[in-house]
C-alpha cells in the first residue's frame, strides 16, 4: 500500500502540449527532471522528516538505518505521464508512514547474573550484572544466579502513522509543479534540455 500524488501544471500549458514538436524529447526532460526533483525530495524527508525530533511528522535518530535507506526510483516515461517512486526498503518503514498495532506475548525464559563467592548480586547502581556465554568465560564469571522469568504477559504497542515520506513529499509538490511548467515552457518556445 502507498500514497499516490498526481503532479499537474497550469491548464493554459496542458493545453499548448500537443504543439511541442519533438513529444519524445518532452517526455525525456520531464522524466530527467522529476529525477533531479526526486534527488532533492529525498534530501527533504531525511533532513526535515527522519533526522527528529519525534513529533507528528517525524522521527528522531536512532540508528540512521530507515534515513539512509530513503531512495527514489529512475522516472519511468508512462503514455502521457512520467511516473516514480520514494521509499525505503527497511522493513519497519511502513509502520512508520501508515501506523499499526503491534501485538507482542513475553516468552517464558532465564537469563544469568553475576554473584560473588556469597552468592549476592554483582550490581551497577541499582542494575544487576549479566553473566558471560560460556564461549567468553572468565574467571570472575564463574559465579552466577540463573534467574526465571515467566512467560504469557501479552501487551499492544500503537505505531502512529508519522508519514515522513509523505510529508516530505507534500512539501516539495509546487517545487515539482514549477519545475516540469518551466520545461514546458522551454519546449513551447523550441529550447529542448
Amino acid at each position: 500500500m502507498s500514497q499516490a500524488f498526481d503532479i499537474e501544471i497550469s491548464g493554459d500549458l496542458v493545453a499548448a502540449i500537443p504543439r511541442i514538436k519533438d513529444q519524445a524529447g518532452y517526455a525525456r526532460a520531464l522524466a530527467r527532471e522529476m529525477d533531479f526533483q526526486n534527488e532533492l525530495t529525498v534530501a527533504q524527508i531525511q533532513c526535515a522528516h527522519l533526522s527528529g525530533p519525534t513529533t507528528d511528522s517525524s522521527l528522531s535518530v536512532r540508528t540512521d538505518r530507515l534515513r539512509s535507506s530513503v531512495n527514489a526510483s529512475k522516472a519511468v516515461i508512462l503514455g502521457t505521464g512520467v511516473a516514480s517512486t520514494i521509499g525505503s526498503n527497511v522493513k519497519y518503514a511502513t509502520i512508520h508512514e501508515f501506523g499499526g498495532v503491534i501485538q507482542r506475548t513475553v516468552k517464558a525464559g532465564s537469563v544469568k547474573l553475576l554473584t560473588n563467592k556469597r552468592g549476592e548480586l554483582l550490581t551497577r547502581g541499582n542494575l544487576a550484572t549479566f553473566a558471560r556465554t560460556k564461549k567468553r568465560v572468565r574467571k570472575m564469571d564463574s559465579h552466577f544466579r540463573e534467574v526465571k522469568f515467566a512467560g504469557g504477559k501479552s501487551y499492544t504497542i500503537t505505531i502512529p502513522a508519522r508519514a515522513p515520506f509523505g510529508h516530505g513529499i507534500a512539501d516539495r509538490l509546487p517545487d515539482y509543479t514549477a519545475a516540469f511548467e518551466r520545461v514546458t515552457e522551454n519546449f513551447l518556445k523550441g529550447k529542448s534540455e
